[in-house]
């Protein structure tokens, strides 16, 4: 017995803003971040153009994302969309393994591009029966990624494919840090950050911003987050320096420039402190993971 296609199933899930057809999210980048490394944190950061999935295939440790902080381990899937702050970190001196799937013009019915989830839903959902499915998945869509154009068109649609089935799986909140009180204030003193990190920034200019006592916000933002305020400035600096790292040719000075820094060479120190590496050996390492475009 065969069966018969009758129906566009890529439209039902998939739409275009020209014709209402279904199309096909462009694939830019996937990374295979190997369990059991050193420890090289990628610390807060965003994308203006694109939304991340990510499969944890080994290890464990804290998702932080909308300021909220999650617990995950291997099975789990996360979920990032365009231009949310975010962070994948290990609990452990060793590196958690994961797979990342970086995509753009990612148009799924019913949500806003770039969105794999609704903003307000669970950012991390177990793959539970589907993982070992999952993982083989990922892992064949990064090898072919480093093929020919065939090999590439077939790595973008099993990261079709891979968005599809966890954009389905079902959720299973996860208990957050923090009061709903807490987090709304926390969110409030994050949005201010983000818009002004890479400006002078003190722990009395920000309570001053908000009218609270220098203790409050820090106690507060800490409960919610895991990092001081001061802390989580220099996450989103050193995060965006990464960024630039890997996506441009901008020297290192003028790097330290563009994220808050004037001294070059406190720059090279607080990155190799936060990261484990310096901005230039962590290039080098980043872009021998990388398959695709260096667009983060």
């Amino acid at each position: 017995m065969s069966a018969r296609f009758e129906t566009n199933y890529l439209k039902q899930a998939f739409s275009s803003e020209t014709d209402g057809s279904g199309s096909l999210p462009t694939l830019h980048y996937i990374t295979k971040q190997q369990f059991g490394g050193q420890k090289r944190d990628r610390p807060m950061h965003s994308h203006d153009s694109l939304c991340e999935i990510l499969l944890v295939y080994r290890g464990f440790g804290n998702y932080m994302i909308r300021s909220q902080t999650y617990p995950i381990q291997a099975g789990d899937i996360l979920f990032y969309n365009q231009g949310e702050s975010h962070e994948v970190r290990s609990m452990s001196d060793q590196e958690i393994g994961t797979y990342c799937f970086g995509v753009s013009d990612l148009r799924l019915n019913g949500l806003e591009t770039n969105h794999i989830i609704p903003s307000d839903s669970y950012p991390v959902r177990p793959a539970g029966a589907m993982f070992d499915f999952l993982s083989q998945l990922c892992e064949h869509a990064y090898q072919l990624l480093d093929s020919g154009g065939f090999g590439k068109a077939a790595a973008q649609c099993l990261t079709a494919a891979l968005l599809l089935i966890a954009h389905q799986l079902e959720v299973e909140p996860r208990m957050a840090m923090g009061s709903e009180q807490d987090t709304r204030m926390s969110d409030r003193i994050r949005d201010y950050l983000d818009r002004h990190f890479t400006e002078p920034l003190t722990l009395k200019t920000l309570a001053a911003a908000f009218q609270c006592s220098e203790p409050y916000i820090s106690h507060l933002f800490k409960k919610t987050t895991g990092y001081s305020p001061i802390q989580y400035v220099i996450r989103r600096r050193i995060g965006l320096a990464q960024t630039y790292l890997v996506s441009s040719d901008y020297t290192a000075t003028q790097i330290a420039t563009l994220v808050g820094y004037d001294n070059t060479n406190y720059f090279n120190t607080i990155f190799t402190k936060v990261v484990g590496v310096s901005p230039i050996r962590y290039k080098k390492q980043y872009l021998e993971t990388l398959r695709g475009e260096a667009t983060q």
